[in-house]
């Protein structure tokens, strides 16, 4: 092979993975849209007489980014999605048991687990090996409306940490090159 030759496959190789490593804007442009439609279906959800419902006392730990290594960053990152994802539809679940199927709450959150769906596929798998199953076996009305409340909070914070706080371009992200 000529030195030529060599270098040009070298430099391919290079550009190619530096490439991967870069937060695509199709990808930021997901979690930018997906954001705004979780923190509209909190306020819907807080104007459906949910609004006296305090928080749920335990914290949502698949969904906090705060005061973790980058490697554990990343691995909360791309499960995290995958939870809130379920989450939404264990969520819908629940209301659907309290309220009429044309309740526009439940359209909201149909929505939603739509743009979830999609936007989790911009993060890769790679480093989730586990991912978390939201389990949540109370019957009672008052908690689960509880821990609603907490998962559309949690998830609106998680989502700004993930392109505020982490997603530098300096660092290797968690995102696929599209």
């Amino acid at each position: 092979m000529e030195l030529k030759t060599g270098l040009l496959i070298w430099w391919i190789l290079m550009m190619s993975q530096e490439m991967t490593c870069r937060p695509t804007n199709r990808c930021l442009d997901r979690i930018n849209y997906t954001k705004p439609k979780i923190e509209h279906l909190l306020k819907k959800f807080l104007s459906e007489k949910e609004n006296d419902v305090k928080p749920w006392p335990n914290p949502i730990s698949e969904l906090h980014l705060k005061n973790l290594s980058r490697e554990e960053k990343m691995q909360k990152a791309q499960c995290g999605l995958h939870f809130m994802h379920e989450a939404l539809q264990l969520i819908h679940q629940h209301l659907s048991d309290l309220h009429d199927s044309t309740n526009p709450i439940l359209e909201e959150i149909e929505h939603n687990v739509k743009a979830l769906f999609l936007t989790k596929h911009c993060v890769a798998e790679v480093n989730c090996t586990r991912i978390p199953e939201p389990d949540f076996p109370f019957k009672d009305t008052y908690r689960r409306k509880q821990w609603a409340r907490t998962v559309l909070q949690t998830s609106v914070e998680f989502l700004g940490d993930m392109v505020n706080g982490f997603l530098d371009s300096t660092k290797r992200p968690l995102l696929k090159h599209a």
